[in-house]
């Protein structure tokens, strides 16, 4: 058994950024408002945060066969429960967390925490699985090297019954228009709340460690 996964508040900021890029995206090329790219952006920002409160039990095999199983593993299922306690703690909105709670619900029902299906995933949600994975695969792990765009389009379509079809396309469209070299600006947000979340789940990893 080796470790695979080390998750360090830096790391999970960076992909937390890359995923809130795409999702206001994503929400700009399916017309929502400027508050819901916002709020998308501001989910996707944060939406992973609970996995650092699993930092120091996340373990499993060196090899993985699949590059979408270890987004799945069993023993990180927990980590978008743990994203909405500590956000709904922290005083976000009702949107983000909603938006949070079931990012990793699948269009087939075979998703988390609550096996939702179809359209009762909150369409928020389907917008941030889309734009999760690909950021996921399109960035370098410590189990493997990132995927290229292409690359990450097959293996999302490989796996298409996991997303909403309408909005899959939308993102198609996105990744077609904004190519590899996409870049945008960190999007806005509270900075006082930021911080005193970083610095709670700074102090919670420390007292974890002792």
């Amino acid at each position: 058994m080796g470790r695979i996964v080390d998750y360090n508040l830096t790391e999970e900021l960076a992909h937390g950024t890359y995923v809130s890029c795409l999702a206001r995206e994503l929400a700009r090329e399916l017309g929502k408002s400027e508050e819901e790219q916002y709020k998308l952006a501001l989910a996707g920002l944060v939406h992973d945060i609970g996995k650092l409160k699993l930092a120091n039990y996340i373990y499993g095999e060196k090899k993985i066969e699949s590059p979408l199983v270890i987004e799945e593993m069993k023993y990180v299922r927990m980590h978008s429960m743990l994203s909405y306690g500590i956000l709904r703690e922290k005083g976000f909105d009702e949107y983000i967390l909603t938006a949070v709670r079931h990012h990793h619900e699948n269009y087939d029902g075979s998703g988390y925490p609550d096996n939702l299906e179809g359209k009762a995933i909150p369409e928020s949600s389907r917008i941030l699985r889309v734009c999760d994975v690909y950021a996921a695969l399109t960035s370098d792990r410590p189990y493997r090297k990132r995927f290229s765009d292409d690359e990450a389009m097959g293996l999302m379509i490989d796996e298409i019954n996991h997303f909403d079809m309408q909005i899959f396309l939308a993102f198609e469209r996105v990744v077609h228009r904004i190519g590899a070299d996409f870049k945008v600006t960190f999007p806005d947000s509270d900075d006082t709340l930021l911080a005193e979340l970083e610095n709670d789940l700074k102090k919670e990893i420390k007292d974890g460690n002792d």
